[in-house]
């Protein structure tokens, strides 16, 4: 655990709101329908490899009897980050001052700089090679039924990303999702920022909260295709099984933690600006009110959605298949307070930024029936919410 040095944050306490444009290096965000955090400067964090509910509550217990004494300050919140592989660390932190950045009004224009460098690892041939390596595994004696594979897209631009306007369009075209930006470095050069439609956990309170999306189409052009592509997708008996794939484990997961649990029979439509989804909206109530989010979202984590069926057979083979660590992509990303009430979304649609080098990461489900041109064309769809934030065009 670390103590950050004090930093001098006297004008911006002054504010009592923030915009996008008030984002700078170092400061995180994550915001939500419910409530949006910007953090600026560092009270308290930890990069805990083990134990990391426990972590998270004794920063929270250490920032609460922090600020006991100062009648203005606010209760402490806690943001982080869950790792794909629970081996590697999680990234929690409590800033220093927190405020409630303001929902942008307008789409500020993209502003990128010139590229130098565009790298797709693996390449589209090398990704269509791997889905084919997945559906061998499937069914196989180890019983794998899902596998996500991923590829990633990595620029080099001629001068340091524009941040801010990036987290603005990220969340002007992502509103009902959920949109965050965490450094990863002292100085804030080093971040993960990404737009999440995806819920992993929401608790309130006794009130769990879960909202998996798996099974993808791409969004018409038009209203009419549109509307045909979106009732495709429901009626997909491909992009149905990889759905219930993830309810299932889900149910699984919270059934032993909650006395309650509605899971709607059918997965509904989700949309966002460039796709649809399959959704399925499940509520429940704890049978103990001292599970926090942070305890759920790693219980939950990493759900089929993300990783596969089962979970650790789908890592291995993720492993032999996949050039590249995922890092934090995949994982989840959220906050939770000192009551044990928290959001934490899974941690997709995102890209790591240092500097002038920007990763970006997408997955697609292999389930039998999937064609690997179509998973690695869903993959290029999902890449284009970065991309569409830096005023880029898709990657092929």
């Amino acid at each position: 655990m670390t103590v950050a040095t004090p930093t001098s944050t006297s004008d911006w306490r002054r504010a009592t709101a923030s915009t996008w444009m008030d984002f700078l290096p170092g400061d995180s965000l994550f915001a939500s329908p419910e409530a949006t955090f910007h953090g600026r400067g560092c009270l308290l964090q930890a990069r805990p490899r083990q134990g990391i509910g426990a972590c998270a509550n004794e920063l929270l217990a250490q920032a609460s009897a922090a600020s006991a004494t100062d009648p203005d300050a606010t209760p402490p919140v806690l943001l982080g980050l869950l790792p794909f592989d629970p081996s590697q660390p999680a990234q929690l932190l409590v800033p220093r001052e927190l405020r409630r950045m303001v929902f942008p009004q307008e789409l500020p224009a993209p502003r990128a700089a010139a590229i130098l460098n565009r790298r797709e690892w693996p390449s589209a041939a090398a990704y269509e090679d791997g889905v084919r390596q997945a559906l061998a595994r499937l069914g196989t004696e180890t019983g794998l039924r899902k596998l996500v594979l991923s590829r990633t897209l990595s620029l080099d631009f001629a001068e340091d990303v524009d941040l801010p306007r990036m987290l603005a369009r990220l969340w002007r075209q992502n509103p009902h999702g959920y949109t965050y930006a965490l450094p990863l470095s002292p100085d804030g050069q080093h971040l993960f920022i990404g737009a999440s439609p995806e819920l992993l956990v929401r608790r309130q309170g006794r009130q769990v909260f879960v909202h998996p999306l798996a099974g993808t189409t791409v969004r018409g052009a038009d209203p009419d295709s549109d509307t045909r592509n979106a009732q495709a997708l429901l009626a997909s008996t491909k992009d149905r099984l990889e759905h219930a794939v993830v309810v299932e484990a889900i149910e699984s997961a919270l059934k032993p933690l909650c006395h309650r649990l509605n899971i709607p029979a059918q997965p509904s439509l989700t949309s966002t600006a460039r796709l649809w989804h399959l959704g399925t909206a499940i509520t429940g109530e704890l049978a103990d009110p001292e599970i926090h989010a942070l305890d759920l979202a790693i219980a939950l984590h990493p759900t089929p959605a993300v990783c596969g069926l089962p979970a650790a057979d789908a890592r291995r083979a993720i492993a032999r298949i996949e050039p590249f660590e995922r890092g934090y992509f995949a994982g989840a990303a959220g906050w939770c307070d000192a009551r044990g009430d928290g959001v934490w979304s899974v941690a997709i649609r995102c890209a790591e930024v240092a500097g002038r080098h920007l990763t970006l990461y997408a997955g697609a489900g292999i389930v039998p029936g999937s064609i690997p041109e179509q998973e690695r064309i869903e993959t290029g769809n999902k890449l284009r919410t970065v991309l569409d934030a830096l005023g880029l065009e898709p990657a092929p």
